[in-house]
């Protein structure tokens, strides 16, 4: 069998513009091979948008000697500025693969390179110039952290009054706000991703036999969760509801905001619907918590993901069982868990107070155990003639 290269480029077949024809079908047999691996085609799209941009970027094609380090240390350090550091190594990450397939031998790229434009640069990238996976947490300390009480407080506190005043005013986007109000309090309230929220549908609530107060919110059956790995399947769970609170929210919603959306039109079973008949889109989530955030004045590093670090520390305060926490937000260790974990100052204060009242409590109550061992040691004395004390620790004479 030929390798991917002969397929696309047919020997005897004279290509216009060469050098931008094959660099696309590069792209293209670089697709094939992802699909093969059965990856999203999203994941696939923007690897190759990378891969276009380092292109422009270089002015030149991978087989081409302007592809080599001092290259990938520029583009690098331009993307530096503009991005995270964990979304540099995934850009890294998608161009090394891209590289990694286009110099395989086995796809026959290398040849084709050589033979029509007598060049390969042959160009991979190391560890020795890439951002390095050190540890598992790579996310920025300010941002990826769980709102205090306050910050929650003003978040959700200032979304009710402004409710109102769009509905007075006559707005068209009280309809939308409320439904933020819920979409957001489901977020928060089971512990949910970005992707995970905006994609449920009402099918998605399940009852629970020993939780009868919540009704047909007792539990959220959770389809889109973060795979397990490349290609793999979204990883689906079972999110016990915890807070009564949260649970009258999503109900109000469901009985008297949500079917405002389809006044004109069949009910598609969204959970949050837009106005323009469709799921709300995991960017227009980020646009709409930014616009609540800014409203709420609260810090521009905070974004969605945040919610979800919050509710895994509001139930280890509460005293949640580790474990279980850790399967209500799908993680497949603990020590991931604990990375969303932030306890607050007011909650480990009282902890602190708790241990330091708990010992002097047993300290107490050791100090009144001994006295009252003394003075029952007393009585027992007192109730004995001088004489049976005489000679009372020796053994008796034989």
């Amino acid at each position: 069998m030929p390798g991917v290269a002969r397929l696309h480029v047919v020997e005897g077949v004279s290509i216009l513009r060469p050098q931008a024809a094959i660099f696309e079908k590069t792209l293209k047999g670089f697709g094939d091979h992802q699909r093969a691996r059965h990856l999203a085609p999203e994941t696939i799209r923007s690897r190759a948008r990378i891969v276009r941009q380092v292109q422009a970027f270089a002015d030149g094609y991978p087989w081409e000697p302007v592809w080599n380090h001092a290259l990938f240390d520029r583009w690098s350090a331009v993307q530096a500025k503009r991005v995270t550091t964990s979304t540099l190594r995934g850009y890294q990450g998608d161009l090394a693969l891209y590289l990694a397939y286009l110099s395989d031998p086995a796809y026959e790229w290398p040849q084709v390179c050589m033979e029509t434009f007598g060049t390969f640069a042959g160009f991979a990238l190391r560890d020795l110039n890439a951002v390095r996976h050190a540890q598992e947490y790579m996310g920025q300390p300010s941002g990826n952290r769980p709102l205090s009480r306050a910050e929650i407080k003003k978040f959700f506190g200032q979304m009710d009054p402004e409710i109102k005043r769009l509905r007075a005013a006559g707005h068209k986007g009280a309809l939308a706000a409320a439904r933020d109000l819920a979409m957001f309090t489901t977020t928060y309230g089971w512990g949910l991703r970005r992707r995970e929220a905006a994609r449920l549908e009402t099918h998605d609530w399940r009852r629970q036999a020993k939780l009868p107060e919540f009704g047909d919110y007792a539990g959220l059956a959770v389809r889109w969760g973060k795979p397990a790995g490349p290609g793999q399947p979204p990883k689906r769970r079972m999110v016990i509801s915890v807070w009564p609170w949260a649970v009258q929210t999503v109900r109000l919603y469901m009985e008297r905001i949500r079917p405002q959306f389809y006044l004109d039109r069949p009910d598609d079973g969204v959970m949050f619907p837009t106005e323009r008949e469709e799921m709300i889109s995991e960017r227009a989530f980020n646009q709409r918590f930014q616009h609540w955030r800014e409203l709420a004045e609260l810090p521009e590093c905070l974004s969605p993901h945040c919610l979800r670090h919050t509710y895994v520390t509001r139930l280890i305060e509460a005293g949640y069982d580790g474990q279980f926490v850790t399967e209500q937000v799908g993680h497949s260790h603990a020590a991931t868990t604990a990375i969303y974990t932030a306890l607050s100052s007011d909650f480990k204060n009282l902890k602190v107070r708790e241990f330091l009242d708990a010992a002097e409590e047993a300290q107490l109550a050791a100090a009144f155990t001994r006295a009252d061992a003394e003075a029952e040691m007393d009585d027992d004395f007192s109730d004995q003639a001088p004489g049976e004390l005489v000679g009372a620790g020796r053994p008796k004479e034989m």
